[in-house]
């Protein structure tokens, strides 16, 4: 099926304040809304209530004479969306159905513009064959089955992590070089009154009770006890 009318948001917009479902107003602001890239035009009537899910798909369908598929009636093929920017379907509410040759179906969230769709095919040779599904089934899908993509690192400038570094690391440093030189500190000192027991000790001895000093500790206590 050939669809009569080129895609887009105005000509959407217009049936709806010509049939009075859509009070002027509110459809003004749902397209500024999907103007400025916040939310797009029908999700933007879905969310705020101004026109139910499905009835919104059905005015698309009779206007711009596409055919009506969902993604609850047609399961997707996975295959479908090999090579495919998952972060701009994401953001357009977009859900491939199946790729036959070079032809990809897609449905769209009731509707889109026909440059987002022509962005689909940049680099990729396809035709896209567009049917409509609904804002919350599309959304839905894709909540369950598309990975957001991670955002991207803060910039950081290596120069005040260069210097924030160095200055830990010499304040690691410096720790370390004191406990060092506290624990030879310590050694030292018990150095000295080893040594100074060690000349005590080999002293010569004069006699046979001076001569006992030059025997160990544990032989000294012996010899009292004996």
């Amino acid at each position: 099926m050939k669809h009569t009318q080129r895609l887009g948001y105005q000509r959407l917009a217009e049936v709806l304040m010509e049939r009075g479902l859509v009070e002027a107003q509110a459809v003004r602001d749902a397209l500024e809304m999907g103007q400025r890239g916040s939310l797009p035009f029908p999700e933007a009537l879905v969310s705020a209530s101004l026109v139910a899910d499905w009835e919104l798909s059905r005015i698309v369908c009779e206007v711009f004479g596409l055919p009506f598929l969902t993604v609850d009636i047609a399961s997707p093929d996975p295959k479908a969306m090999e090579g495919l920017n998952q972060g701009y379907l994401m953001e357009h509410g977009l859900v491939p159905l199946s790729r036959y040759g070079k032809v990809l179906t897609v449905a769209m969230p009731a509707v889109v513009p026909a440059e987002v769709l022509g962005a689909l095919t940049n680099g990729n040779d396809l035709m896209i064959s567009p049917v409509v599904g609904t804002v919350r089934t599309n959304r839905r899908w894709i909540d369950e089955h598309m990975t957001p993509q991670a955002p991207l690192p803060a910039e950081v400038d290596l120069s005040e992590m260069s210097a924030e570094g160095s200055g830990e690391w010499a304040s690691i440093f410096d720790e370390g070089d004191a406990a060092v030189q506290l624990e030879l500190g310590d050694g030292t000192d018990e150095d000295e009154s080893n040594e100074g027991l060690e000349l005590k000790l080999a002293q010569p001895a004069n006699s046979d009770s001076d001569s006992s000093l030059t025997l160990d500790i544990g032989d000294a206590s012996d010899s009292e006890e004996d």
